[in-house]
């Protein structure tokens, strides 16, 4: 079967940000969505099988850092390499900057940081629900979205 959710392209490319047992990750992903307005909760679609699905579930946190076009060169970096092997920070030239329990990324116009208030299976992912506790807003810019072969700036 054709992979459905190509249909729904494009999608906003997002950081998600994870820390847990003095490990600190950062992941690219396209499934990120709100969920609530009062209070403001979002969620983020992770697979077990990524290295940020166990730093979220034992962090009980999560960040989304928004980038604009300009961090294009390191979205790719962060979702190309593994955690494990990478400090993805370090490679993808990205600033830390100290949220409440996860580090945000300081040259992303907007953070958004998130504990995780409930996880839900879907499929061969896990929905990991985020209540809003801080955001960051640094500067107004342009989204970056993936397509099916690429990057699209809006």
């Amino acid at each position: 079967m054709e992979k459905l959710y190509h249909l729904l392209y494009p999608m906003r490319v997002c950081l998600i940000t994870s820390r847990a047992a003095g490990k600190d990750n950062i992941m690219a992903a396209s499934w990120v969505f709100p969920l609530s307005f009062e209070p403001a909760m979002f969620g983020v679609s992770v697979s077990p099988k990524r290295y940020s699905f166990d730093l979220i579930r034992k962090g009980k946190a999560f960040g989304i850092n928004i980038p604009d076009p300009a961090l294009k060169e390191a979205v790719m970096i962060c979702g190309t390499k593994s955690g494990k092997e990478t400090d993805k920070f370090v490679e993808a030239k990205l600033t830390k900057e100290e949220g409440k329990h996860v580090p945000l990324i300081k040259e992303c116009p907007v953070s958004i940081e998130c504990e995780v208030v409930s996880e839900n299976a879907s499929g061969d992912h896990v929905v990991f629900v985020g209540k809003a506790i801080d955001v960051k807003k640094r500067s107004g810019a342009k989204g970056l979205y993936q397509a099916r072969d690429g990057f699209i700036e809006v």
